[in-house]
Protein backbone atom coordinates (compact mmCIF):
# COMPACT_ATOMS: atom_id res chain seq x y z
CA UNK A 1 0.00 0.00 0.00
CA UNK A 2 1.27 3.61 -0.63
CA UNK A 3 2.69 5.25 2.03
CA UNK A 4 1.41 9.40 1.48
CA UNK A 5 -2.48 8.30 1.12
CA UNK A 6 -5.29 10.43 2.38
CA UNK A 7 -8.52 10.03 2.21
CA UNK A 8 -10.39 13.29 1.83
CA UNK A 9 -13.84 14.75 0.66
CA UNK A 10 -14.31 14.89 -3.26
CA UNK A 11 -14.70 18.13 -4.58
CA UNK A 12 -15.66 19.31 -7.98
CA UNK A 13 -11.85 19.79 -8.65
CA UNK A 14 -11.46 16.13 -8.84
CA UNK A 15 -13.91 15.07 -11.00
CA UNK A 16 -11.41 14.78 -14.03
CA UNK A 17 -9.74 12.18 -12.43
CA UNK A 18 -13.08 11.08 -10.49
CA UNK A 19 -14.13 10.48 -14.29
CA UNK A 20 -10.70 8.85 -15.68
CA UNK A 21 -11.14 5.92 -12.79
CA UNK A 22 -15.03 5.91 -13.36
CA UNK A 23 -14.76 5.15 -17.30
CA UNK A 24 -12.06 2.63 -16.56
CA UNK A 25 -13.80 1.20 -14.21
CA UNK A 26 -18.13 0.61 -15.29
CA UNK A 27 -20.11 -0.62 -17.96
CA UNK A 28 -22.37 2.72 -17.26
CA UNK A 29 -19.94 5.02 -16.45
CA UNK A 30 -21.65 8.36 -14.48
CA UNK A 31 -21.53 11.69 -16.26
CA UNK A 32 -19.88 14.88 -14.75
CA UNK A 33 -23.23 16.25 -14.32
CA UNK A 34 -24.40 13.15 -12.17
CA UNK A 35 -20.89 13.33 -9.87
CA UNK A 36 -21.83 17.25 -9.40
CA UNK A 37 -24.83 16.46 -8.16
CA UNK A 38 -23.55 13.92 -5.84
CA UNK A 39 -21.51 16.61 -4.32
CA UNK A 40 -24.42 18.91 -3.95
CA UNK A 41 -27.05 16.62 -2.29
CA UNK A 42 -27.73 16.74 1.16
CA UNK A 43 -27.38 13.32 2.05
CA UNK A 44 -24.60 12.50 -0.07
CA UNK A 45 -21.04 11.75 1.05
CA UNK A 46 -17.93 11.05 -1.69
CA UNK A 47 -14.68 10.82 -0.66
CA UNK A 48 -11.21 10.33 -2.51
CA UNK A 49 -7.93 8.71 -1.53
CA UNK A 50 -4.88 10.72 -2.94
CA UNK A 51 -1.39 9.48 -3.39
CA UNK A 52 0.94 12.36 -2.70
CA UNK A 53 4.61 12.22 -4.06
CA UNK A 54 6.39 15.41 -4.35
CA UNK A 55 4.71 17.57 -6.42
CA UNK A 56 2.01 15.74 -7.96
CA UNK A 57 -1.16 14.27 -5.99
CA UNK A 58 -3.26 11.23 -7.76
CA UNK A 59 -6.59 10.56 -7.23
CA UNK A 60 -6.62 6.73 -6.98
CA UNK A 61 -9.94 6.19 -6.08
CA UNK A 62 -13.32 7.26 -5.06
CA UNK A 63 -16.64 6.76 -2.80
CA UNK A 64 -20.26 7.77 -2.65
CA UNK A 65 -22.98 7.24 -0.51
CA UNK A 66 -25.96 8.25 0.68
CA UNK A 67 -27.16 8.30 4.41
CA UNK A 68 -30.41 8.95 5.24
CA UNK A 69 -32.12 8.05 8.73
CA UNK A 70 -29.84 4.96 10.07
CA UNK A 71 -29.13 3.48 6.34
CA UNK A 72 -26.21 4.01 4.11
CA UNK A 73 -26.23 3.16 0.62
CA UNK A 74 -22.74 2.61 -1.16
CA UNK A 75 -23.40 4.08 -4.55
CA UNK A 76 -19.66 3.93 -5.94
CA UNK A 77 -16.29 2.87 -4.91
CA UNK A 78 -14.08 2.11 -7.77
CA UNK A 79 -9.87 2.27 -7.93
CA UNK A 80 -8.35 3.48 -10.88
CA UNK A 81 -6.54 0.09 -12.78
CA UNK A 82 -3.10 0.89 -11.22
CA UNK A 83 -3.98 1.24 -7.59
CA UNK A 84 -6.09 -2.20 -7.56
CA UNK A 85 -5.94 -4.48 -4.83
CA UNK A 86 -3.60 -2.65 -2.24
CA UNK A 87 -5.91 -1.83 0.13
CA UNK A 88 -7.14 1.75 -0.96
CA UNK A 89 -10.62 0.68 -1.27
CA UNK A 90 -10.63 -1.17 2.09
CA UNK A 91 -9.59 2.35 3.27
CA UNK A 92 -12.08 4.28 1.48
CA UNK A 93 -15.10 1.67 2.42
CA UNK A 94 -13.80 2.24 6.34
CA UNK A 95 -13.60 5.74 6.05
CA UNK A 96 -17.48 6.22 4.73
CA UNK A 97 -18.74 4.19 6.78
CA UNK A 98 -17.41 5.73 9.78
CA UNK A 99 -18.83 8.84 8.71
CA UNK A 100 -22.06 7.26 7.87
CA UNK A 101 -21.66 5.82 11.77
CA UNK A 102 -21.06 9.24 12.92
CA UNK A 103 -24.51 10.29 10.58
CA UNK A 104 -26.52 7.60 12.43
CA UNK A 105 -26.65 4.92 9.92
CA UNK A 106 -26.78 1.84 11.61
CA UNK A 107 -27.18 -0.62 7.85
CA UNK A 108 -25.44 -0.66 5.08
CA UNK A 109 -26.41 -1.65 1.73
CA UNK A 110 -24.99 -1.91 -1.75
CA UNK A 111 -25.89 -3.53 -5.66
CA UNK A 112 -23.36 -5.35 -7.46
CA UNK A 113 -22.96 -6.96 -11.27
CA UNK A 114 -23.93 -10.75 -10.47
CA UNK A 115 -21.10 -11.22 -12.40
CA UNK A 116 -18.30 -8.88 -10.86
CA UNK A 117 -16.82 -11.71 -8.91
CA UNK A 118 -14.11 -9.79 -7.29
CA UNK A 119 -16.29 -7.24 -6.05
CA UNK A 120 -18.86 -9.29 -4.20
CA UNK A 121 -15.45 -11.01 -2.78
CA UNK A 122 -14.38 -7.62 -1.61
CA UNK A 123 -17.32 -6.60 -0.41
CA UNK A 124 -18.02 -10.17 1.02
CA UNK A 125 -14.26 -10.07 2.94
CA UNK A 126 -15.48 -6.44 4.49
CA UNK A 127 -18.17 -8.14 6.21
CA UNK A 128 -21.17 -7.58 3.71
CA UNK A 129 -23.73 -10.45 3.26
CA UNK A 130 -26.23 -11.28 0.08
CA UNK A 131 -29.52 -10.60 1.11
CA UNK A 132 -31.48 -9.94 -2.13
CA UNK A 133 -31.28 -9.89 -6.32
CA UNK A 134 -32.79 -7.07 -7.90
CA UNK A 135 -33.56 -8.70 -11.62
CA UNK A 136 -32.66 -6.80 -15.07
CA UNK A 137 -31.45 -4.12 -12.42
CA UNK A 138 -28.81 -3.09 -14.91
CA UNK A 139 -30.05 -1.97 -18.08
CA UNK A 140 -27.68 -1.86 -20.96
CA UNK A 141 -26.94 -5.63 -19.79
CA UNK A 142 -30.34 -6.88 -18.59
CA UNK A 143 -27.93 -8.66 -15.56
CA UNK A 144 -28.96 -9.01 -12.15
CA UNK A 145 -27.82 -7.27 -9.23
CA UNK A 146 -27.10 -8.92 -5.50
CA UNK A 147 -27.84 -6.59 -2.90
CA UNK A 148 -25.36 -6.81 -0.06
CA UNK A 149 -26.47 -5.64 3.58
CA UNK A 150 -23.38 -4.88 6.43
CA UNK A 151 -25.25 -4.18 10.17
CA UNK A 152 -22.88 -2.19 12.02
CA UNK A 153 -23.89 -2.74 15.36
CA UNK A 154 -22.07 -2.74 18.43
CA UNK A 155 -18.81 -4.31 17.92
CA UNK A 156 -18.57 -1.52 15.13
CA UNK A 157 -19.58 1.44 17.70
CA UNK A 158 -16.54 0.30 20.21
CA UNK A 159 -14.02 0.23 17.30
CA UNK A 160 -14.91 3.67 16.07
CA UNK A 161 -14.42 4.72 19.92
CA UNK A 162 -11.13 3.82 19.27
CA UNK A 163 -10.26 5.62 15.91
CA UNK A 164 -8.45 9.05 16.06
Amino acid sequence: MPMNLDITPMSERHLDAVLEIERSSFISPWSRDLFVQELETEIGQSFIAVLAGGDVQTVAGYLCSWVAADECNILKLACHPCYRRRGIGTLLLERGLREAWRKGARVVSLEVRQSNISAVSFYSACGFAPAGQRKGYYHETGEDAIVMLLHLGEGFADAERKLP
